[in-house]
């Protein structure tokens, strides 16, 4: 018991110093935990022997408790797929997929016989196994990044929605190649499978009965069980049941010898049409990522710096070898899919690692005297260093290639000539910028309009708005577009730094321009009150208001006073933030941290005591507009 206190005190501990740091240095949380689990290792190796600790032991069962977490991402991303929208996504799956894990196992089947003299079995088995990505690593620096909804996105995410599928036939498939294979591994024994002794014949009939035992389960059961549990109205028990389901539906595979990832994977999709599929996911999540953390962390700790230090040359000609090979895979597979520029390369880099099930589909292989186990520790090793590498990879995209593809972008396509001088320009034509120009277009002020990202120049020219191409930040362009002659610029870029330079320059160059400019975050509207911007726009300020306004109606606050609520707490809230910005510069963080929550009560308390809003009658309102409130507001304090 001592020695599974220390180790889990190690553990956490080093998650708890490192992951942050990760993330700090824009690593991603995966590495952290990959890094502190390589030193939890390094440690446990130190003082073992001092403790008299079987460590070796000890982290083989927490890396089986871990596991569990890969199971609970599976059974998460399986509630978020409804059959409907899978089958929509039946090709993109097969050609994202299919190709990829047939091709790359194909080639380094190959490889594995021609340059390494193993046997087809052998290599085959290699090849599927190191076919697979890691599942948990790219989704979560997906949800990280706020890629997944990208194109690039959905395509990794449809390879590895095939590659968690393949699993299935993958385990089925390595057993068989055991009866032909000339490895002579002695046959490992790994937890209870009920089929090892049955006919032939019969094991997938057993298969092919839990897979529908797991479906009547998900179906027709669980909806139930949740209705009697919910009544009860006790949250933990209600995580108890969702926790035991997947326990349950995971047993149940591995006794047939099958993944429990896959069998839980199985009955997230059923249960995605369920009405209990929200509460399943929020009482799975906490769950699911401390699992997640311990799993990188076991893969970490498990690394064997001995082995990678006798084979150090073979094994990094393995990893590079590996990425490389799949990466021309992917490039492939990329080019079929007819993925842009941009999006191709977050696929590219995305898949080219191993993935956790490379660790039990190897465990299985040796097991079943398909692999000799000198060659499944070199993989392993092979595949951990492939998975560390990748959130660097997604680093570099995101700070170096990133960049360089819509620089690149913009330098294929030429600046237009503008030949229109208008009293309004307007740099920046996404969401926020259309419907400033609208207004402005329907009310028969003429615009010029800016913009550099080209396909959305393109979709509006074919609603017949004139757009011009080019960098809004461009000097010549500006004089182009006859800056000063205009009367008013509205800047509505997307780039809060853009935004900040843009409006630093016009403001000190051309002080005459009206500026009207929006503020993507409160941070923004620091700098631009910093630099005397006067007409600032925070970008969901006054939809949120009108939002709050509209929900005191409907709580019964008759219109006039939720309108002047809702103008009073602008007007506060305006006041407030221009406090802040002076703050945010003069002081440090924890300072500005804590003036802020001092203002916050101080506006709390403006608002909790006004009875100004709820004294005053209809008969009394003399206007809802802002100018009459600020004037009421003033007669208030003078009396």
């Amino acid at each position: 018991m001592t020695e599974a206190f220390i180790i889990a005190s190690l553990f956490l501990g080093m998650a708890v110093l490192l992951v942050p740091l990760a993330n700090r240095l824009n690593l991603g949380s995966v590495l952290g935990y990959l890094i502190a689990g390589g030193l939890v290792g390094v440690v446990l190796k130190l003082v073992a022997p001092w403790l008299g600790m079987d460590s070796a032991h000890l982290l083989e069962q927490l890396n089986h408790a871990s596991e569990f977490g890969v199971v609970l991402m599976l059974f998460v991303i399986g509630l978020e797929i409804q059959p409907s929208h899978l089958w929509k996504m039946k090709i993109t799956i097969l050609n994202a997929g299919g190709l990829q894990v047939s091709l790359t196992a194909l080639l380094i089947m190959m490889i594995a016989m021609f340059g390494f003299a193993l046997s087809w079995q052998v290599g085959l088995a290699i090849g599927l196994t190191l076919a697979l990505s890691s599942t948990a690593i790219i989704m979560s620096t997906l949800n990280e990044k706020g890629w997944q909804n990208t194109i690039g996105g959905k395509a990794s995410f449809s390879a590895l929605l095939f590659q968690d599928i393949a699993v299935i036939p993958i385990i089925a498939v390595i057993p068989l190649l055991a009866t032909v294979s000339p490895q002579g591994g002695e046959h490992l024994a790994h937890g209870i499978d009920i089929t090892t002794h049955l006919p032939d014949w019969l094991k997938p009939l057993v298969v092919i009965g839990a897979i529908v035992v797991v479906y009547v389960l998900s179906r027709y059961l669980i909806n139930p069980l949740f209705d009697y549990i919910a009544r009860a109205r006790q949250k933990e028990i209600f995580t108890t049941a969702a926790l035991g389901l997947v326990s349950v539906i995971a047993a149940l595979m591995s006794l047939i010898g099958l993944s429990p990832a896959l069998g839980v994977f199985i009955a997230g999709v059923i249960l995605s049409e369920s009405e209990y599929r929200h509460e399943l996911e929020v009482d799975i999540e906490p769950f699911k990522g401390l699992l997640l953390g311990i799993f990188f962390m076991t893969v970490g700790a498990a690394f064997n710096f001995t082995l990678f230090a006798a084979q150090f040359w073979l094994i990094i000609a393995l990893t590079v070898g590996l990425m490389v090979l799949k990466g021309l895979v992917l490039y492939i597979v990329g080019k079929v899919l007819r993925l842009q520029k941009i999006e191709h390369a977050l696929f590219f880099l995305a898949l080219a690692q191993g993935g956790e099930f490379a660790f039990v589909l190897l465990t299985l292989a040796v097991g079943q005297s398909v692999i000799a186990p000198a060659i499944a520790d070199t993989l392993r090793i092979v595949v951990a260093l492939s998975m560390a590498i990748t959130p660097l990879l997604f680093l570099y995209y995101e700070k170096m290639l990133l960049k360089k593809i819509l620089q690149g972008d913009d330098v294929q396509r030429q600046a237009d000539d503008i030949d229109e001088h208008n009293k309004v320009i307007i740099a920046g034509v996404g969401r926020f910028g259309q419907i400033v120009g609208r207004l402005l277009q329907f009310n028969q002020f003429k615009v010029t309009a800016l913009d550099n990202d080209a396909n959305m120049i393109d979709t509006l020219r074919k609603f017949g708005w004139k757009v011009f191409f080019g960098d809004a930040t461009r000097m010549d362009l500006l004089h182009a577009a006859g800056i000063e002659q205009a009367h008013c610029f509205v800047i509505a870029m997307d780039d809060p730094e853009k935004v900040i330079d843009l409006a630093a320059y016009l403001h000190e160059h051309h002080p005459k321009l009206n500026l009207f400019v929006r503020a993507r975050d409160r941070t923004t509207a620091y700098h631009l009150y910093q630099l005397g911007i006067r007409h600032i726009y925070r970008e969901t300020f006054e939809s949120s208001a009108s939002m709050g306004e509209a929900v005191l109606k409907q709580l019964g606050m008759r219109a006039y006073q939720a309108k002047r609520a809702k103008l009073r707490y602008q007007h506060e809230d305006e006041i407030l933030t221009r406090k802040m910005a002076q703050s945010y510069f003069e002081k440090d963080e924890k300072g500005h941290v804590l003036n802020v929550q001092e203002q916050l009560d101080n506006v709390a308390n403006i608002l909790a005591n006004d009875q100004h809003i709820k004294q005053y009658s209809l008969s009394q309102d003399t206007g809802w507009d802002e100018h009459s409130l600020i004037n009421d507001l003033g007669n208030q304090k003078a009396d």
